[in-house]
This record gives structure tokens, sequence and C-alpha cells, in this order.
């Protein structure tokens, strides 16, 4: 049986979904009821649990021979980090509690860093609090997703403008799609070992926002052009789309450092790449 935290969230759901594809026995563990007729439907087992509560977390754990764990920073959190940090201690304590013996984390690029990284400080904190709780442990570092597009591809569509905190908007960097950082997930599930162990996961490729725009351009059948907003602009017009200001800060705190190149991967651990291409992966953000 393996468990599964946030098992209707990109990831979690490609885990979800490349585990019960193998016949394999899978128990979704949800913060809020409104899906599990679906998941019960396909298979899986269901489990309630809030990222805060370990008591629920430590039960929804408990028999099974490995979970995926990870830790989403909400985006309305007045203070993001000390919210990250609270969830990722219960999340601990319940892998603790359920004695689960291997454990697979969902983190990120630059989260061996404690500091200058943006919101990533979030996952070098769970890395932290999760060391030692299971006697195998995996950290699956991702870098950036493919699916971030999913926010302005929009504005690509109807105004042909791509706009991207990512920036020269010439350089090209790494880039991943969900679906292969949840099969990946799926994969370190079925490998558990002794101690700890690091997986960096990337794409197929490096690609710049201008690839970005140019593919969007193909697939819409229009011009589309990159476009870099000044920095002072970033943290308002994300505070405008809806997340609180601490989100803001940290979130364009990520995007200073990829520019800067302090969000990079550690030399330490196994690579792997994933096979989804930056094509696929927006054609399917327009439904194509």
């Amino acid at each position: 049986m393996f468990a599964i935290l946030g098992a209707t969230g990109q990831v979690g759901g490609a885990a979800l979904a490349a585990l019960l594809a193998t016949g394999s026995k899978v128990r979704a563990i949800l913060r809020q009821p409104g899906n599990v007729e679906a998941l019960a439907e396909r298979g899986a087992e269901i489990a309630l649990a809030d990222l805060s509560d370990s008591e629920a977390l430590a039960s929804a754990f408990s028999g099974a021979s490995a979970a995926f764990v990870l830790n989403p920073v909400p985006v309305d959190a007045p203070d993001v980090l000390a919210t990250a940090a609270r969830n990722g201690a219960a999340i601990a304590e319940a892998i603790r509690r359920s004695g689960i013996p291997h454990v697979v984390a969902l983190s990120s690029s630059g989260a061996h860093r404690d500091a200058g990284t943006g919101v990533v400080r979030a996952l070098f904190d769970f890395e932290q609090a999760l060391r030692g709780c299971a006697p195998s442990l995996t950290f699956l570092r991702a870098t950036e997703f493919m699916e971030n597009w999913g926010g302005v591809v929009g504005l690509a569509a109807e105004h042909g403008v791509l706009p991207s905190m990512r920036q020269p908007l010439y350089r090209p960097g790494e880039t991943v799609s969900a679906r292969d950082v949840g099969r990946q997930a799926a994969l370190e599930l079925a490998r558990p070992g002794a101690g700890e162990r690091i997986v960096n996961l990337k794409g197929p490729a490096e690609y710049a926002p201008q690839d970005a725009a140019q593919i969007l351009a193909q697939l819409l059948s229009r011009p589309v052009q990159a476009v870099a907003p000044p920095r002072e602009d970033w943290e308002p017009s994300l505070i405008a789309a809806g997340t609180s200001p601490s989100y803001a800060a940290e979130l364009a705190g990520l995007y200073d450092a990829m520019n800067a190149g302090r969000a990079g991967f550690d030399e330490r651990g196994e690579t792997r790449r994933g096979l989804v291409t930056l094509e696929d992966a927006l054609a399917g953000l327009l439904g194509r």
C-alpha cells in the first residue's frame, strides 16, 4: 500500500495515476472530501487529513509500505515560511508516529541553500524537518514546473503577450513537467533503501521564455511575444492576482535567485530527466 499526500494536485495526482496503472494499492490522502467519489471509483482508498494535523496524518500513513509527501506553500498565508514550517513539522511528526519505513518527499532545486532562494527556503526547512524521520528517505528535488506558465497562457491567447519573471528572456533554464515529477515519485516509492537519497529531476531540455512564446505562437496560430515586467511590478501584480504580500515577496525572491543562478541543483545526488516537452506541456495547458 502506497500513501499519497496531495493526491488531487498535479504531482500527487500523476503519482497516484502511475501507481494505479501498475495495479498497486493506493491510499489517497485528501484535505477536503470533494474528490472522494471520483478517486474511489478509480480504485484508491481514501483518507482525510489536514497538513497541520499530525494525528490524522499518522493515521492516514499507518499500514502503508511507503508514502509520498509534499508541503505546498499556502499562497494566502500572512507568513508563508512560518506556516510551511508548522505544516512540515506536523508531517514529520506523523511519519515518526506511523512508523512508515520509506518516504519520498517532493522538494526543489535550490533546497540545499538556507537563504537567498525566496519561497524555496520553505523546502530547505521541510527537508530539515524530515531528516531521520524514516529508515528510508528520498528527496525528489524538481526544477521549475512547466505548468507554471498556466497563469499567463490566457494572456498569450488573448493579447499575444507572455509575461515572464524569468529574465533575461533569451536565457534557457531547466524546467520539468509536473507529470514527469509525479511519475518519478511513483518510481521512487518502489525503491526503498537505507538512509537518505537525493534525486534531482530535470526536463528533457532547457527552455527560455522566448522559446515558450514561440511554441505558444505555433499552437495558437498567432504572434506571441515574451515580455519582461519590471522588477518593481512583480509583487504588486502577484498580490493583485490573489496572493498574500508574504507569498508575493517570497515568490519574487525565488525568481531573483533563479535569474542570479542561486536556485540550481546541488552537485550531490542522482539526476533524472523527464520526457514531457514544453510543447506537450503548453498544449495541455491550452486543452489541446
